[in-house]
């Protein structure tokens, strides 16, 4: 199968017209007509998804985050950028990248992972959905089968997402049962999330003070899984539709679709946890 055929699929399956006005999403960098040997699944791409890369005998990788994302302005083999564009020619990696695009589309995947019902979408979407039917934007909205105290919920969203620590704000033993649920840098729409709907919790990454602030003030609790921690597990679903287009499509075990493994937070705590 060529790459050709593994974006087609990938454009089908998340539109580029989807995708929100600042967004660039799609192929970054193509060797359209190479035969795929291997696609190798990541948030970013950097040297280190690279190698593993090519460890594994992957010429294709898919990243949520694009790469050429802000401009970049000179290429020199200090830069790290520039040495992952390298190595990307260099080897005849091709880099494919679904972002906004396909945030819209699971809108719902983090909802249902920590276990919510009656999900409907949080936020909607600036950009033009072009004429691509269904209901799209970012996060949503939905409730607990039964109202749980503060820290029970956040037993529950470490344990799911298998995070080894969160951040958070409000009455711990404060009951939650509506939830809204917006992976990434969700932290920005906290304000915008409270005015458009009636919740006891926002699970978000990237919550800044003052949008820890204003939800207080909202008597609202908020969960901070982080960015990485809410956006990984979308990396589950796109594998397995994937590995599904693959294994309808070709003959068994000819291409290979596998998570990065060696893709890690870059955040840490300290002092580290006792083990």
């Amino acid at each position: 199968m060529k790459i050709e055929e593994l974006k087609s699929f990938l454009d089908g399956r998340f539109p580029p017209a989807l995708q929100e006005k600042y967004d660039n999403a799609g192929g970054q960098v193509l060797f359209s007509d190479d035969d795929c040997t291997g696609i190798l699944i990541s948030l970013d791409c950097d040297r280190a998804v690279i190698g593993e890369a090519i460890l594994l005998g992957c010429n294709l990788i898919v990243s949520h985050h694009p790469f050429f994302f802000r401009p970049l302005r000179s290429i020199s083999d200090g830069d790290p950028r520039s040495g992952a564009l390298f190595d990307l020619v260099s080897g005849r990696i091709s880099l494919y990248s679904a972002h906004t695009n396909l945030d819209k589309i699971y809108y719902d995947r983090l909802a249902r992972v920590i276990g919510l019902s009656d999900i409907k979408l949080l936020l909607g979407s600036d950009a033009p959905q072009s004429r691509e039917p269904g209901e799209y934007g970012f996060g949503a909205v939905g409730e607990l089968d039964e109202a749980l105290p503060l820290m029970s919920l956040l037993d529950r969203v470490r344990e799911r997402l298998s995070l080894p620590y969160l951040i958070y704000s409000g009455d711990s033993s404060k009951l939650v049962r509506r939830c809204a649920v917006s992976g990434g840098a969700g932290g920005g729409a906290i304000e915008r999330i409270i005015g458009g709907h009636k919740v006891d919790c926002v699970i978000t990454g990237d919550v800044g003070y003052h949008d820890a602030k204003t939800a207080l003030d909202h008597g609202v609790a908020v969960i901070d899984a982080g960015h990485f921690g809410t956006e990984r597990i979308l990396l589950d679903f796109l594998h397995a539709e994937i590995q599904d287009y693959l294994t309808k499509t070709t003959p068994a075990g000819q291409i290979r679709a596998c998570v990065s493994r060696m893709e890690t937070n870059p955040f840490r705590v300290y002092p580290p946890e006792k083990q």
